[in-house]
Parts: C-alpha cells; sequence; structure tokens
C-alpha cells in the first residue's frame, strides 16, 4: 500500500536511492528534483519496509523545513534597521539596544536557542559547563543560541564552546552579557554578538538554569524558535508567529528605501523624497504596492561655503583633535566633546563649521525629521543634538548618501546613528554615542536649527568650528579659532622639537625639560 499521511495517492519522480537506518526499522530515502506529488514540489521521501508490507510516508515536517528555510532566505536580505521599521509599523518590540558584534563578524540569521544562565549558589554540586548540553542537542543547521543571564564582567562563552558550535553547524550566538577568547571565535569565523568582552571565566561562577524557554534579552522577550537577525547596526528578535508579516512588510519597506536612494543620486531634495507621505504609503497592506510618484523636481544648487569659513577651517586643516584639545586646555576653554566617537578609524581630520540640529520628542501628529539637510552648505559639519538619546535614530543611509553627495564634512551626533555600513563604505565620516537600528520617525522631530545646542557635555554655536578624529570630537568657539589655532602651532612644534631632540640621543626627561613639555597645555 502505498500512502500519505492523509491517505492520498502520490505521483512521484525520484532521482536517487540510498538506504538508512530508522530507529525503529529501516527504510530507504528516494530523494528527486524536482518531485511532483500532487502538484507541489518536494524534497524528500521515506519508503518503510515494515512487516513485509510497505508504506510510503510523506514527511510533513520535512517539507515545513523547507518553507523555514525560504522564511530564513527572505530575512537574510534585508538588514535590522529595515526589520526594526517593519516591528515599529506593527507595534511589536523586537530590536535590542547594545547586542552588538564582538568581531568583525557577518550578520547572522537564524531560529533561537534559548538558554538561561545564572550565578552559581555558593557550595553547589559540579555540574556540565553551561551551554554544553544545549549544542549537544543541535541537530539542525538553522540555529542561533541565545543566552540570557549574564553577569557584567563574567564571560558566558569562549573559544571551546565556539568550535563546538561551529562544528554542530550553529549560525551564531547572541549573549545578553559579554564572552571571552574572542580571538579564538573570530579565527574560525563563528559570529558571535554580546555587550562586550572579558577575560574572566565562568566556570564556578555561571551555571545553565534552563534552556528551551522564554527569556529575556535587553528587556525584549525572546522565545523558543523565534527568528534571528543581527548585523552591524544590532540584533533584533520576530516572534515567529508575526514572521510573515514582518517579512512582507520589511520587503516593501526595503524597496522604498532603494527608489528613496535613486531618487536622491537623481538630484531630487531629500527633505521631499523623504517627507512623511511617503512613509504613509508602506502602510498599505498591498503585496505589492504601487505608489503614484509623488516627487517633484528640487532646486539642486550647493550652497557654498563663504570666505571665512574656508579660511577658519583652514587654520585647522593640519591638526589633529589631541592638538586642538591641549590647546583649548591651554586657554581654558571646554570644547571636548564627551562620548562622541567616531564610527571607524578615520585616518583623516573632518574640519568645518558647525550646522547646528536639535531634535525634540514628537509631537502629535510628529514633525520633520531631515528637511534641514538642504540648506547645510559645502564645507559643513552636521552637529546634531538628540540629547543623548540611545533608543532612536536621528541618522541613516539616505542621509549618508545625500550629504556625501552634496560636500558636507560629516556629521557629529549626541545621540545614535544607523545604516552604518553605508557610511563606512562610503567613507563619510560619522561621530556619534553609539549606533542603533531603531527609525527616529514618530518619535523625535527637528525642534530647531543653527541655534545653541549641546554636545557631550560641550555648548556648540552655530558656525562654531569642529574638529574631528580617530581620537573624537573637539568644538573650537568661532570668535576664538584663530587664537585657538596659533596656540595649536606653538604646542606642535614644542612636541616636535622633542620628538628630534629624543631621536639625537636626549632622554625624554631632558627633551621635556628643555622644551618646556609640562608647561605647554597648562591654562595661563
Amino acid at each position: 500500500m502505498y500512502r500519505d499521511l492523509a491517505g492520498q495517492s502520490a505521483k512521484l519522480h525520484f532521482t536517487e536511492r540510498t538506504s538508512y537506518h530508522y530507529p525503529t526499522h529501516d527504510a530507504i530515502i528516494l530523494l528527486f528534483t524536482p518531485g511532483i506529488y500532487n502538484g507541489s514540489n518536494l524534497a524528500y521521501i521515506l519508503y518503510f519496509q515494515v512487516d513485509h508490507s510497505t508504506e510510503l510516508i510523506i514527511l510533513y515536517h520535512l517539507i515545513n523545513e523547507m518553507a523555514q528555510n525560504s522564511l530564513l532566505d527572505r530575512l537574510s536580505t534585508l538588514d535590522t534597521n529595515t526589520v526594526s521599521d517593519a516591528l515599529d509599523f506593527l507595534h511589536l518590540k523586537g530590536a535590542t539596544y547594545g547586542i552588538r558584534p564582538l568581531w568583525e563578524c557577518p550578520k547572522i540569521v537564524g531560529r533561537a536557542s534559548t538558554v538561561q544562565v545564572g550565578v552559581k549558589k555558593q557550595g553547589a554540586a559540579p555540574t556540565t559547563h553551561l551551554l554544553t548540553p544545549v549544542i549537544d542537542a543541535v541537530t539542525t543547521n538553522d540555529r542561533v543560541l541565545v543566552i540570557s543571564g549574564g553577569t557584567e564582567g563574567i564571560s558566558c562563552w569562549g573559544d571551546i564552546i565556539a568550535n563546538a558550535s561551529k562544528v554542530k553547524g550553529i549560525r551564531g550566538t547572541i549573549i545578553d552579557g559579554t564572552s571571552r577568547d574572542i580571538d579564538g571565535s573570530s579565527d574560525i569565523g563563528y559570529p558571535v554578538y554580546g555587550r562586550g568582552v572579558t577575560m574572566i571565566s565562568a566556570r564556578n561562577r555561571l551555571v545553565q538554569l534552563e534552556s528551551g524557554s522564554p527569556i529575556q534579552v535587553a528587556s525584549i522577550t525572546v522565545n523558543q524558535d523565534d527568528f534571528v537577525i543581527a548585523d552591524r547596526c544590532g540584533t533584533v528578535f520576530v516572534p515567529a508567529d508575526r514572521i510573515e508579516e514582518v517579512l512582507e512588510l520589511g520587503e516593501r519597506i526595503d524597496r522604498r528605501q532603494i527608489r528613496m536612494v535613486q531618487d536622491v543620486r537623481s538630484g531630487k531634495s531629500v527633505s521631499e523624497v523623504m517627507h512623511d507621505t511617503n512613509f504613509e504609503a508602506i502602510h498599505q497592506t498591498q503585496a505589492s504596492p504601487e505608489v503614484k510618484e509623488a516627487i517633484k523636481s528640487a532646486n539642486k544648487t550647493l550652497k557654498e561655503a563663504t570666505a571665512e569659513d574656508q579660511e577658519l577651517s583652514a587654520l585647522f586643516a593640519d591638526s589633529d583633535t589631541p592638538g586642538v584639545s591641549d590647546a583649548l586646555d591651554k586657554l581654558g576653554i571646554s570644547g571636548q566633546a564627551f562620548n562622541i566617537m567616531p564610527l571607524s578609524n578615520y585616518r583623516k581630520v573632518t574640519v568645518g563649521p558647525a550646522f547646528t540640529v536639535r531634535y525634540v520628542p514628537a509631537s502629535d501628529p510628529p514633525g520633520s525629521v531631515g528637511d534641514f539637510i538642504d540648506d547645510v552648505a559645502v564645507g559643513d559639519v552636521i552637529v546634531i543634538d538628540n540629547s543623548g538619546r540611545t533608543d532612536c535614530t536621528v541618522w541613516g543611509d539616505i542621509m549618508t548618501q545625500y550629504a556625501g553627495m552634496r560636500g558636507i564634512a560629516g556629521t557629529v551626533i549626541d545621540g545614535v546613528c544607523r545604516d552604518v555600513n553605508r557610511a563606512i563604505n562610503d567613507e563619510y565620516p560619522i561621530f556619534s554615542a553609539g549606533r542603533w537600528m531603531r527609525t527616529g520617525k514618530d518619535r523625535v522631530q527637528v525642534g530647531g536649527v543653527n541655534e545653541s545646542i549641546g554636545i557631550g557635555k560641550v555648548r556648540v554655536q552655530s558656525r562654531d568650528i569642529v574638529v574631528a578624529d580617530a581620537n573624537g570630537v573637539v568644538i573650537v568657539p568661532r570668535h576664538r579659532a584663530r587664537e585657538v589655532a596659533e596656540t595649536v602651532r606653538k604646542i606642535e612644534a614644542s612636541e616636535g622639537g622633542i620628538r628630534e631632540l629624543i631621536a639625537s640621543g636626549s632622554s625624554i626627561a631632558e627633551a621635556r625639560e628643555k622644551l618646556g613639555y609640562h608647561l605647554l597645555q597648562r591654562k595661563g
């Protein structure tokens, strides 16, 4: 008798036949490409020999596995920014902050295998090392280990279990905690995302409490088999029962973003391209929405820098932020922006007048988020005060693309940015308090431009001179720019003399004493 689980007849075309020993009886695996079963393409059929009779059973869980792989393939074409936006539209939580790649690892997409760890009780009996039972139990190649309960400074991960996971075909590990031996994970190409690195072992400090149960990761509830996507901007979880909705909406958002980038590249005004009406269309429920072109032709004339702006910027073109910082200290000026750091280890110094932007919480209805950029002059540095918020972004790939095209020197943000791959690949300088994928739309709006703002505990006036490099960001008051530049020149000349004396054989103490090193940055 040949039947499937529903008792239906089958028309099948097999291309390969192999033996297989099933736990309860022998079987034969018949593989075919494509195989046709009642008009559907399948992948695997098991032909069982039971008690001298035959049964042909279609294994529906294998068909389901194919469908799940298709969902993962679709998810892998998106990035965390787009998925986060889709979750926003659906009012779902899933975007985490602070869970980032711990080496330059690739994007990972998969299904969550959840693990809860906790502090080992004093006097507790020895037990298996945390995570090893979960790793040993993995039988599919779609798994991402998601670990909750990490303790600050104590590792939840190391190179031995990274190697074991690699062998088992696990796609990567997400830790709400820290990892050690990160070079070991990097050497074998095993992706690890977490809050940081440490050297302290979990042995006799942390134990595995349970697995396969709901856990909390950065205040997000993650269930076993939820979908996971992680890249340079962070980590996002998607509830398994909502994945189809999120993917459909994410794919529409992605298509719209591509069209918007194309519009920007063609020279259209970013304020019109990014107008809220162009995002409202994404709310439409059609699977493939076609929205009429609503963007009008815009004035493509760039706003040129003034002669004085060019002159003041040129004063610092050959300086770096340590030298300018020392000069500010010497003159008693507070200008070092605290905790505002570069996205990448930039080799060049970014210098330009500040075009200041102040963001505020969104009103109802929300206001604009990016219209100001059409008023920024060539060579300006956009300086954005988002009050240090890390829960939503104020800068993404379209802004990066448009700013680069318009000759804007760079962007400084007291807050976070996203779409960092675009900025890094385009070599567009961004300095911020961090990165995250969640949009600022409907969360913040522009409250004012070219007014006094605060950046990293420093007051910035419109048209102050910004100097930024791999070391961070300093702000030079415009009315003292020439004085600061002259002080920088003197300090750099003295330090250059010290280096020459050392090269000629002087001790560092002698060289410093001779050229008054200890007085260089002293106020007064």
